[in-house]
């Protein structure tokens, strides 16, 4: 099922990392096709198709994202045949078929990180994302899944990603207090008590505390408060989602997907977000839906126009 870095065979490897580069890359183009639609129903009314629309979008761009760095923060590539299972299972999730939607989703995710949950200090961040496996086993409304697997992503990156901006190390505290308060705000949400949306992610920003000196600590301060109101309505978590998306996953791991060189990007994609997010929480449908779909058309140009750079064979 895996194959460890540095103790496999290249050529085998390579192909590994391809398949897992290709993986990502469907699920990231689903979701752009996804978010577009689903604003699109919207504006036309269909609330139902929008609200659909919008939770497969968000678990397709934060698989595709989580899945292509699965290797470094597991230490090994999935094989071929993992990939295609749990892309397969990815899918099926997405579809949102079944009574739980991303029970075959999780229940493979789980399994791919079981060799990464102890030793280094690099798999302790796996905790946050295998609560949020475990909690969208059981997600049932799409409040709860976006609550399970897609914000347990978010969190998982932040907490890397401000701990390293911080220079602080991974603990067994840091990481293991995100996760446990993932479970449990997940948990108050199954039992009507919304609040607790905003639990894992006070915790997250006592353990990781981010540094608001560029554009990136602006849109995550703003994302976190916006995401933490979500018990408020639930455009807050949504559009919250889509503020840490413009300043954390588009400039660091869109042009990863996809294998480009990254692009400049400075406040404009924040500016964006934060419009669209203030228009829809304002009712402005039409006129949110407008820049949703300006802010996915211009990063798509950005990160489209750069140069290749293609990952090698040995």
């Amino acid at each position: 099922m895996w194959l460890r870095i540095g103790h496999s065979e290249p050529r085998r490897f390579y192909n590994a990392v391809i398949w897992v580069i290709r993986a990502s890359q469907l699920a990231l183009y689903l979701s752009a096709v996804l978010f577009a639609t689903g604003v699109l129903a919207a504006s036309f009314g269909l609330i139902t198709w929008h609200l659909q629309l919008m939770t497969s979008a968000l678990v397709s761009f934060y698989f595709s994202v989580m899945y292509l760095q699965l290797p470094g923060f597991i230490n090994a590539a999935p094989s071929v045949k993992a990939t295609l299972l749990v892309t397969s299972a990815f899918l099926i999730s997405a579809a949102q078929i079944l009574p739980y939607p991303l029970l075959p989703l999780a229940l493979v995710y789980i399994v791919l990180h079981l060799k990464a949950l102890r030793g280094a200090p690099n798999y302790y961040p796996n905790w946050i994302t295998v609560s949020g496996a475990l909690t969208a086993a059981v997600a049932a409304t799409p409040y709860e899944i976006i609550a399970s697997f897609p914000l347990a992503s978010v969190l998982t990156l932040m907490y890397r990603i401000d701990s390293s901006r911080g220079r602080k190390k991974f603990t067994v505290w840091g990481a293991g207090s995100i996760a446990a308060a993932h479970g449990a705000g997940f948990l108050l949400i199954k039992l009507g008590y919304f609040w607790g949306v905003a639990l894992p992610l006070v915790v997250t920003s006592l353990a990781a505390p981010p540094k608001v000196r560029d554009v990136y600590g602006a849109g995550v301060v703003l994302g976190r408060v916006a995401m933490a109101l979500g018990w408020l309505h639930p455009h807050f978590l949504y559009m919250g989602f889509a503020v840490v998306m413009a300043v954390l996953c588009v400039p660091y791991f869109l042009p990863s997907v996809v294998y480009r060189r990254v692009p400049k990007f400075s406040w404009e994609n924040l500016a964006i977000a934060l419009a669209a997010a203030a228009l829809r929480l304002a009712g402005y449908i039409e006129i949110a839906a407008i820049s949703v779909l300006a802010l996915i058309a211009y990063v798509a140009y950005k990160i489209l126009r750069e140069e290749k750079v293609p990952l090698k064979p040995p």
